[in-house]
């Protein structure tokens, strides 16, 4: 350890001799370092880790296609979801859930707010968790029963300031008045990346019970969301719905080419995104490759320029291993250096691309650094500092060998040489 920290502070005053250069490396690997861990912080929240939901591998939507009358995708009707959920032998649970805007009324100001009907059993598959009052219950999904509502956490403190006496207050949306009953926990998110509307809704503000009518075989507008059982696979379940497709079908009338499509929640999010962001983070992988190579070129010609200085120590006695790993000390430290710009240029760029807001870019909020982006960064700074440093240290180690053999051999015999 001592000597290690010797070889750091020699490598510091060295770099502090060359300004100029320290800061051209510095930038260069901190641009490929900084793109690569901005990347990866995309693959890192849409590849890599689960959707925030128990069990997110076994959720799964179903959607209706027709390709022969030109519907790729499709929303099922209810008494659709009511045949695949009695009719099913793959899915523990399964839930229906249709996404509406509601104009509140009753306050000073009219406001219009984002949210959902849903089945009771959306809430049990999410791992939804009342923070205050309770979520739907199950009797709730009938037409006859009371009108209630669950407020979102956020919802909650903006209208009611974080109140804990909202239970049983009434709101007015659409001159229908809701008895307020809970408040989701402030963890539970749910957004059209899961769900899909045909508007874009981000963030449900509150959510009211489905009550939905099995006999209803007109209207194709509802979400359906199952939970595969243990053991059952996408292909399994997809085999099973083409089986109550083709019954429908049959009933109905449709189309030859109708049937339904089973989407695992993970592809539901990702979609197209998946192969774009792969692509993008080979396109900057190959960005860092360069800068490596750049460096490794300037190292080298200064590597060159210090021959004088190599060849001193070694007549003072140091050998080549010992001269290869000051070498790349000084390699690691300046990869380090552009590690730690390049942490700072992947979180601006993060806050540009979350204030710009494209809008194609699935879970654009849980995007961020965090430890498993900064363990990837810290990585590709060590194998950028080896592979960088590996052409100076090879050519320090290649013209030891040579002066040795010069001098016959014997390290006391070496002679100082001169650039």
């Amino acid at each position: 350890m001592q000597r290690v920290l010797q070889d750091c502070r020699y490598a510091l005053r060295t770099l502090r001799k060359n300004p100029g250069l320290t800061v051209v490396v510095v930038l260069s690997l901190a641009i490929g370092i900084g793109a690569n861990s901005a990347i990866f912080s995309m693959v890192d929240a849409l590849l890599l880790r689960p959707l925030p939901y128990p069990d997110s591998d076994r959720l799964a939507n179903i959607w209706l296609r027709s390709p022969g009358t030109r519907i790729n995708r499709d929303w099922l009707s209810q008494w659709q979801y009511t045949r695949i959920r009695d009719e099913n032998h793959s899915f523990d649970e399964t839930a229906i859930a249709r996404l509406i805007g509601w104009s509140l009324t009753g306050r000073e100001r009219p406001e219009r707010l984002r949210g959902m009907r849903c089945s009771s059993s959306l809430f049990r598959m999410l791992g939804a968790r009342p923070y205050i009052g309770r979520l739907l219950l199950p009797e709730e999904d009938r037409p006859e029963t009371p009108q209630v509502a669950i407020l979102s956490y956020g919802l909650w403190k903006r209208l009611f300031s974080g109140d804990p006496k909202v239970l049983g207050k009434s709101i007015v949306l659409e001159n229908n008045t809701y008895m307020v009953v809970g408040v989701v926990s402030p963890e539970f998110r749910l957004s059209t990346e899961v769900l899909p509307a045909l508007g874009r809704i981000d963030g449900m503000e509150i959510y009211l019970p489905f009550r939905f009518d099995a006999a209803d075989r007109i209207h194709e507008w509802c979400n359906v969301v199952v939970r595969l059982r243990r053991g059952i696979s996408l292909e399994q379940a997809q085999a099973d719905i083409d089986g109550i497709a083709g019954r429908i079908r049959e009933e109905e009338g449709r189309d030859r080419t109708f049937g339904m499509r089973v989407v695992g929640f993970q592809d539901q999010v990702v979609g197209d995104v998946r192969r774009v962001v792969l692509v993008l983070w080979g396109s900057v992988g190959l960005v860092l490759l360069i800068a490596c190579a750049n460096v490794a070129n300037l190292l080298l010609s200064r590597a060159a320029g210090r021959a004088k200085e190599i060849a001193i120590r070694t007549a003072l006695g140091a050998g080549s291993m010992r001269i290869a790993r000051q070498l790349l000390t000084e390699s690691l430290l300046l990869s380090a250096l552009g590690a730690a710009a390049g942490v700072v240029i992947a979180r601006l760029t993060l806050s540009v691309v979350r204030a710009i807001n494209p809008g194609n870019i699935p879970r654009l909020e849980e995007i961020g650094m965090n430890a498993s982006v900064l363990a990837f960064t810290l990585g590709i700074s060590l194998v950028t500092g080896v592979l960088s440093g590996v052409a100076p240290v090879w050519r320090a180690m290649r013209v030891d060998v040579n002066r040795s053999l010069k001098s016959g051999g014997g390290r006391g015999q070496t002679r100082v040489v001169s650039g």
